[in-house]
């Protein structure tokens, strides 16, 4: 029996495997790449928006917008009953409340009110509330004087600098009448006035003048403010803060520059323009002024004297009779005994802002000042 070549004979494709695929046109591509990239949008902006709420909802409840009671829409505050999160430098969670008032609290018109008016040295996003030198003041003294209880009153805003003191502390005054008004100001917060006084002179002609730059929002950042995701896209910035130039201060900076001062004593030959803007907050407040004064230290590492030379900013309020909390020894004498005031453990230690041992220093420096100068003794009456 003759046996086949089965491997031999040609395999003859059916019509239809014979067929070759027909190559797809130009457009059925485009059309196709175009479904894909909605679908990774769509999912991707999908997995956005599921992470934002989540962290919006369990974590952060942050909502911030124009202010016109204190700030005459100037500027942004956090709104009130809203709550921050903030872990770029520290881990602190701080509460608002009306005007952007730092700490959530009800004014109590009853008590002595002290009012603390600065920058982001003050309103201290770095630490919690209780751990905020404001705060403490008012837990101390009331924990030690149950019969004479004061309140403190947090007006910190970060980036704040002086022509905003200037500019609406007498607002500050009308909504919270305090009776000891704390301003905390470095050599720095001078500058912007020192290298351009035209506003303070406008100011001092009609005091209606507002010193202040007013703040502004692109579209994109005033539908971010006006979400509830606020606090996760703020945070997403700052986790890349580092890759972009550093802009914090950036007018002290620029007048710092253009003054070209430097050293522990960078007023001297200004003390004309010194005296006008201490004056300036002096007109306002009066005799309920009270200086914290944020003198220059060295971190860790460099020569600092242990005892405060007298400096221009301080012969200057002192010629002018403002009191002056200076927390520049017990500053030092931290750094001395290896406990830095400054900078904590996701930051630069002994750089940047107070961290609870700096906080506590500050409340104490105060604490101290209320029982040595009567202040309060005399609002009680």
């Amino acid at each position: 029996m003759e046996r086949k070549n089965t491997l031999a004979e040609p395999i003859i494709p059916t019509g239809r495997a014979a067929t070759r695929p027909r190559p797809r046109s130009a457009r059925a591509q485009l059309l196709r790449a175009g479904r894909l990239l909605v679908i990774w949008l769509g999912g991707g902006l999908l997995a956005l928006l599921v992470v934002a709420g989540a962290y919006t909802a369990l974590i952060a409840h942050n909502r911030a917008d124009f202010n016109a009671a204190i700030y005459e829409n100037y500027r942004i505050v956090n709104l009130p009953g809203t709550t921050e999160l903030f872990r770029h430098e520290g881990n602190g969670r701080t509460s608002y409340g009306d005007n952007g008032l730092v700490v959530n609290k009800t004014v109590n018109f009853d008590v002595p009110r002290l009012l603390f008016v600065g920058d982001s040295y003050v309103e201290a996003k770095q630490v919690s509330d209780p751990d905020k030198f404001t705060e403490l003041v008012e837990s101390n003294w009331n924990a030690a004087h149950a019969d004479q209880p004061i309140q403190t009153l947090n007006m910190g805003l970060a980036g704040d600098d002086l022509r905003s003191y200037i500019s609406f502390g007498p607002n500050m005054d009308a909504a919270f009448a305090p009776n000891i008004v704390f301003v905390m100001l470095k050599q720095q917060d001078l500058l912007p006035l020192i290298a351009d006084p035209a506003p303070l002179q406008q100011w001092q002609a009609d005091p209606t003048f507002r010193l202040a730059k007013p703040e502004k929002l692109s579209p994109i950042q005033q539908l971010i403010s006006n979400t509830p995701f606020r606090q996760f896209f703020l945070r997403m910035v700052q986790q890349t803060q580092g890759f972009a130039p550093a802009s914090e201060d950036s007018d002290r900076k620029t007048a710092q520059a253009e003054l070209n001062v430097s050293g522990d004593d960078m007023l001297v030959g200004y003390e004309a323009e010194v005296a006008a803007q201490l004056g300036a907050l002096q007109r306002i407040w009066g005799d309920r002024l009270v200086i914290i004064y944020n003198a220059n230290v060295p971190g860790i590492g460099e020569e600092a004297a242990p005892t405060f030379t007298e400096d221009t900013f301080v012969r200057e309020a002192t010629r002018l009779g403002i009191p002056i909390v200076n927390i520049y020894e017990p500053m030092v004498a931290a750094f001395d005994n290896y406990q830095p005031p400054r900078g904590f453990q996701n930051s630069t230690l002994g750089v940047g802002h107070f961290n609870r041992t700096g906080h506590r220093i500050i409340a104490d420096s105060i604490l101290t000042y209320l029982q040595q100068s009567g202040a309060l003794a005399e609002v009680q009456r």
